[in-house]
């Protein structure tokens, strides 16, 4: 057996490492040429539970780009609601769906009664009637959501969202345990106390920042308040709800309970931002 590498000692070479597992999770971007070339062959496992630091600034990554691909697309006139349905594909084919597949299936479970049926099905690849209509009803609120943003703030609500959805889902593994011995959920437990501590500063500064971006003048404390301190409570409130949810009936978190938070967290956020338009 080949011994596991060591981890980089330079603090460029760890970020490096760290981005890499990041992007290499929640995007289908090609990521292995960040990591050192110890950790390319894929013989050893990365520390994804060290990365989670840099997922809210992926996420925000994320979340801006669809918001630009809607900005671009409602300034060429296309009809609102064909532009968000485009900005969500090109999101979707970006992040690979991950969060939809896990709410898809934390939706099937709620078709079976006891805590080892639940995580079969959630285990099981097939989507079954509920997983259709929770990923219908999820798109279409978000469709809807993205279509009634004004152009100007489209950019940055999306931004915000996508970086609160993540960081909600981490909340998940900082506080309950893992429902099963393996799989992502256990990659993530115990989280280290210091990349989460990074991954909220990470947050705290994309979404108490990005609304002083292109804003001349003084920014009056309503819209500031409104734009920033409301969605974090929203994201806190869907993780807590969720962490409540999972630890009674499943006895902890799975990979897929973080993806489905991440979505409610998501429509939620674009709704909120929808209706202060």
């Amino acid at each position: 057996m080949m011994p596991a590498p060591t981890l980089p000692k330079t603090l460029a070479s760890r970020c490096r490492l760290d981005l890499a597992c990041g992007l290499a999770l929640l995007t289908r971007l090609p990521a292995a040429w960040l990591a050192p070339p110890a950790f390319r062959t894929g013989a050893a496992p990365w520390p994804m539970a060290r990365s989670i630091w840099c997922w809210p600034l992926i996420a925000a990554g994320i979340g801006a780009g669809s918001g630009c691909i809607l900005a671009l697309l409602r300034m060429a006139h296309v009809p609102a609601l064909a532009a968000a349905g485009l900005a969500l594909a090109c999101q979707t084919a970006l992040t690979g769906a991950l969060h939809e597949d896990g709410l898809a299936d934390m939706a099937d479970s709620f078709g079976a009664t006891t805590p080892e049926r639940k995580l079969a099905i959630m285990r099981d690849s097939r989507v079954g009637s509920y997983g259709v209509i929770a990923l219908s009803l999820s798109l279409l609120v978000r469709a809807a959501a993205l279509a009634a943003l004004p152009v100007h703030s489209a950019i940055m609500a999306c931004a915000i969202t996508a970086c609160l959805a993540r960081m909600a889902m981490l909340l998940l593994p900082a506080s309950i345990p893992p429902a099963r011995p393996d799989g992502l959920a256990r990659m993530l437990y115990p989280v280290p106390r210091s990349s989460l501590g990074g991954a909220v500063v990470c947050a705290l500064a994309v979404v108490l920042g990005l609304p002083f971006a292109g804003h001349t003048g003084e920014l009056p404390l309503w819209p500031y308040f409104a734009h920033t301190v409301a969605p974090i409570g929203i994201g806190c409130a869907t993780a807590w709800l969720v962490a409540l949810w999972a630890k009674r009936i499943l006895g902890g978190f799975t990979g897929d309970v973080l993806g489905g938070c991440a979505v409610l967290v998501e429509c939620l956020l674009l709704s909120f931002y929808a209706a202060l338009a």
